[in-house]
């Protein structure tokens, strides 16, 4: 999710996600056992509903008046899940290349080619963090 947007925190209580959405209590706490969507919760365990979960829960209704079967809206909400993650998960991937690259800019070292794909996964970045301090292209400041 994007930094800076409002809609992923949690402030409604069911009863204003219910007025909002125009489903039952029931429903929305049946939407949400099937894992359609995963309200916040506070300390004393009371749901609450973010901006994004009320327009989640309209969405799934408006697919659902317009003849959607339940199980084909829990597929294409499952879909575009998935899609958000990768998109997210690939931005994080390119920002630790361009880290990785700017360390070794800043050290005057040579850029390869072969070193601007992205890393795949937390393993390789300490493979290559673990390389590079053992040939001795490390950081000598204790950069953490």
């Amino acid at each position: 999710m994007k930094s800076g947007s409002h809609s992923d925190q949690p402030s409604f209580s069911i009863g204003v996600v219910k007025e909002a959405t125009g489903l039952t209590e029931r429903r929305i706490r049946y939407y949400e056992t099937l894992g359609m969507l995963a309200p916040g919760r506070t300390q004393g365990n009371q749901r609450l509903y973010s901006q994004g979960d009320i327009d989640r829960l309209k969405y799934i209704k408006a697919l659902l008046d317009h003849g959607v079967t339940l199980k084909e809206v829990r597929a294409q909400l499952q879909q575009e899940d998935t899609a958000t993650y990768r998109h997210d998960f690939d931005e994080v991937e390119r920002d630790a290349e361009s880290y990785f690259q700017g360390k070794l800019i800043a050290r005057r070292a040579d850029v390869h080619r072969d070193s601007l794909y992205p890393l795949i996964n937390r393993q390789d970045i300490m493979r290559r963090l673990a390389r590079e301090h053992k040939d001795g292209q490390g950081d000598t400041k204790g950069d953490h």
